[in-house]
């Protein structure tokens, strides 16, 4: 197993991503499929001055090594396979497209993520994490691809996604199934169904 039970705490800034900051600790099994929309990296250098990094309570060196092996570290916020099935089918049967609906259910402000492609992984082992559902978020001055303080009104992204959050998450600890790049947020609905379908993933 990757951490011992103490090794689950998470940072306040993870707490406050959950629905009425209520989060459940547990262990998320070995094999366990995990996904997520998104356009940047999810793998990090853990250093103390990195600023994805800071808030993930690490007590590695300050040159992010671990053992004298260079540590690369993992985004800690993922989703269940259950939970992206189920956004799938309301896309299709709402004809709203992929990406509001990512959008609406795991409440991600424009300037976080662009969510243009899916991700999915496989945990090599045993995590402890903290499981519940996203808290809604509140987008202010957002206008297409810009924000223009005082011109738009807020948007009110409700979340309730179901949400995995694996503090101390390393790269070894977890393989690609569905690399970035292969199946983006804009494609046709049943294409994405069919693929996933046929990969035995939902």
């Amino acid at each position: 197993m990757m951490h011992n039970e103490n090794d689950g705490n998470f940072s306040e800034e993870a707490r406050r991503s959950f629905s009425g900051l209520r989060a459940k600790k547990e262990e998320i099994k070995k094999n366990t499929l995990l996904y997520k929309f998104t356009d940047s990296d999810v793998f990090f250098w853990a250093t103390k001055r990195n600023p994805v990094t800071k808030f993930y309570d690490f007590q590695y060196h300050e040159t992010g090594e671990k053992k004298g092996q260079p540590l690369i570290v993992a985004s800690q916020y993922w989703g269940t396979m259950d939970d992206l099935r189920n956004i799938l089918i309301y896309s299709k049967e709402t004809n709203r497209s992929l990406l509001s609906c990512i959008r609406q259910r795991n409440a991600v402000l424009h300037n976080w993520n662009g969510l243009n492609s899916l991700l999915v992984v496989r945990l090599k082992e045993t995590v402890w994490g903290w499981t519940g559902n996203i808290g809604p978020q509140t987008e202010k001055n957002y206008v297409g691809y810009k924000s223009r303080p005082g011109v738009s009104a807020p948007i009110n992204l409700f979340g309730g996604a179901d949400q995995v959050c694996i503090p101390r998450l390393e790269r070894n600890h977890i393989e690609d199934v569905i690399s970035a790049e292969t199946v983006y947020v804009r494609d046709p609905i049943d294409d994405i169904i069919n693929f996933l379908k046929s990969s035995g993933l939902i």
